[in-house]
């Protein structure tokens, strides 16, 4: 009996013990309000930047700002947080009143579904739509190439009826697929994505879209768009041919040939923004590795800030380099 009775007290001890040492185990972390990650809504990869857009102050034109972060998979959230945080300038304005915050996140049913709290009064009119879409969107396509709709709630009122969708950011394109140019904001201060109808399954050469489409580039922006062109700012400068080498040993190589006033450019501000919108514009297309910028068909050695373009500019696949506002 005395055994049966120190084996008993033996167990229960360890009993003891082991809820003693569940007890101080650490317990998971939850970001309050959120509900459980949906994986739906993670890059596959940390990423250390996300994009927003905001409204430009004289158009009604979308302009995409990327911010650095901390490593992160949360992109959509940590992006839509920056949306609601508002401009960090006075070059851009807000796309919905300040004081909003997030609540929660979720993708059900092919939509992405926004949770927003506040103390403030709001109504669906004070909220730019396609900004948020644009925003949430732009995460998507850079995680697995797919876009959804929203559906957007205040204080867990609905503020839609039905799932928001836009056929594009800045849609010049009448609905129609097409391809993003990058132009100037008023100011002069970031560039600006339009959507263009300019579409590769229209043109039977490779070499005879590329050329529609820098030849979009440097002519004139639609004009309710409120943007310019990059090359209005220097005077005299055109683009005047465009050739494309699809094989050989300049296979990804695209030659543009500007008339004389490409060695006239009067600041870096300029030529700044030529390029970057020329870089931006390209971005997509994975088969451009180089391009060669020629005035008069002569080659020159440097544009007035210096920048060697004696050879050929290598173009970057990735938009993450523009418009940067953070770290």
């Amino acid at each position: 009996m005395k055994n049966y009775q120190n084996k008993l007290l033996a167990l229960l001890v360890l009993f003891l013990l082991a809820l003693s040492l569940a007890a101080c185990q650490p317990k998971p972390q939850q970001e309050p309000g959120r509900s459980e990650l949906t994986t739906d809504l993670l890059s596959q990869q940390p990423q250390t930047s996300v994009t927003a857009f905001f409204k430009t102050p004289d158009c009604d034109v979308l302009v995409p700002l990327v911010f650095g972060i901390n490593s992160s998979r949360d992109t959509i959230w940590v992006a839509l947080e920056k949306l609601l945080a508002g401009p960090p300038d006075a070059f851009v304005e807000a796309v919905i009143p300040a004081g909003i915050k997030m609540k929660d996140l979720y993708f059900a049913d092919g939509t992405v579904h926004i949770k927003l709290t506040g103390d403030v009064p709001l109504q669906l009119s004070e909220i730019n739509l396609q900004a948020f879409w644009s925003t949430v969107n732009m995460e998507l396509l850079e995680q697995d190439n797919t876009t959804a709709a929203l559906l957007i709630y205040y204080n867990d009122n609905a503020l839609l009826s039905e799932p928001y969708t836009a056929a594009a950011v800045n849609d010049f394109g009448g609905g129609q697929a097409g391809a993003y140019v990058y132009f100037a904001d008023p100011q002069a201060m970031y560039l600006v994505p339009l959507c263009l109808p300019v579409c590769r399954a229209d043109f039977e050469q490779e070499a005879d879209f590329f050329t529609a489409l820098l030849q979009a580039w440097a002519g004139p922006p639609p004009a309710e768009s409120g943007v310019y062109s990059t090359l209005a700012a220097v005077e005299g400068l055109e683009l005047l041919s465009v050739s494309w080498q699809a094989e050989g040993p300049n296979a990804g190589l695209l030659t543009l040939d500007f008339s004389g006033a490409l060695a006239g450019i009067a600041s870096s501000a300029q030529e700044n923004l030529l390029l970057n919108s020329l870089l931006a514009t390209l971005a997509p297309y994975r088969q451009v590795n180089e391009v060669q910028l020629l005035a008069n068909g002569q080659p020159l050695d440097f544009l007035p800030s210096g920048l060697e373009i004696d050879q050929p500019l290598p173009v970057g696949h990735s938009l993450d380099m523009f418009n940067r506002v953070g770290q």
